[in-house]
């Protein structure tokens, strides 16, 4: 059989799989893990055991072999996520690949290469080796595949030719915003064009993905100039921003307690943010932030009197200092 390579923008498109081995590469961060995300869209993912081996490990044939060989009494199904970090290619690591490409498995194998190039991949792996896996290649999509994409993905409401060249054009060589933005109108439920084009408009809204670098940096000033941007421009960005805070002290608690933090949806290239952040503050500092996101979150419902904006000025510090 032969492996076959297939724009990331078209594989999330796809309703159902050919294979259960898949190999990620590219340097479009938000569409590797959307990607990553739909190679499990099929399977429960509570049931579903996750596992994490590195390609360039001495042991990994062996470890690879352990992990899919044996059985598990609360899991029907294996996920193995492989990841390498090398920029080239050495005669042990094709050795790995055949293996991988050719082994013979019900479970699912996810691998990341996103430091080899496209011509490499090509020549060395899809050509190379026979098998069944799709090689997804995350790569910037070009204007006419960001077009097809929008017209396949945006809400009824939005749909129009007028909006779709708005966008093409506004987040030229930036399609990782973009997916960025078309989550935040699910995450703000936006149900009509005119509040919709204010998210996709709002320099502070298109921001909010900075949020944690800032922060990591220790930069208040761009940090609270995000929250107050978004104060301005859309009062209700509350709701957002208490997803934000959520999600990245969760994320924060997970990388001092030694968890993989990418369930969470966090992209490959900002793990080092939150490492950063989790070298200075403590447990006790998390589970107080937590219990403050948790009261803004209240004050925003009506539950507690009370400015939720200040509040989260006051967590953002709290992480930047």
């Amino acid at each position: 059989m032969l492996n076959k390579p297939i724009k990331a923008i078209k594989f999330l498109a796809r309703p159902k799989h050919e294979s259960v081995k898949f190999f990620l590469f590219g340097d479009e961060h938000a569409l590797c893990f959307k990607s990553k995300h739909h190679c499990l869209k099929d399977q429960d993912l509570q049931l579903l055991e996750k596992i994490y081996l590195d390609l360039d490990d001495d042991n990994f044939e062996s470890l690879l072999d352990q992990s899919l060989m044996t059985n598990s009494l609360f899991n029907e199904k294996k996920a193995v996520f492989i990841s390498l970090n090398k920029n080239r290619l050495n005669k042990d690591l094709l050795q790995k690949f055949q293996k991988i490409i050719e082994y013979e498995t019900e479970n699912i194998l996810i691998i990341e290469i996103l430091s080899l190039t496209k011509k490499t991949i090509e020549k060395e792996l899809i050509q190379n080796f026979k098998g069944n896996a799709i090689f997804i290649d995350c790569s910037p999509p070009y204007e006419s595949e960001i077009k097809d994409f929008l017209e396949t993905s945006l809400p009824s409401y939005l749909n129009k030719i007028k909006n779709i060249q708005i966008f093409i054009e506004m987040y030229e060589g930036k399609f990782s915003a973009l997916l960025n933005d078309l989550e935040i109108l699910k995450i703000l439920e936006i149900d009509n064009e005119e509040t919709a084009m204010k998210v996709f408009s709002n320099k502070g809204d298109k921001n909010n993905y900075k949020l944690i670098e800032y922060i990591s940096n220790r930069d208040t000033k761009l940090a609270l100039s995000v929250i107050e941007s978004m104060r301005v421009n859309d009062r209700n960005s509350v709701a957002l921003l208490i997803w934000i805070l959520t999600r990245d002290i969760n994320a924060i608690k997970y990388v001092s307690e030694g968890k993989n933090i990418r369930s969470l949806g966090i992209w490959e290239n900002q793990i080092q943010w939150y490492q950063k952040i989790s070298t200075r503050i403590s447990p006790k500092t998390i589970n107080k932030l937590i219990d403050e996101v948790n009261i803004i979150d209240k004050k925003f419902k009506g539950v507690l009197n009370g400015d939720p904006w200040n509040d989260i000025k006051d967590v953002v510090l709290n992480l930047s200092a």
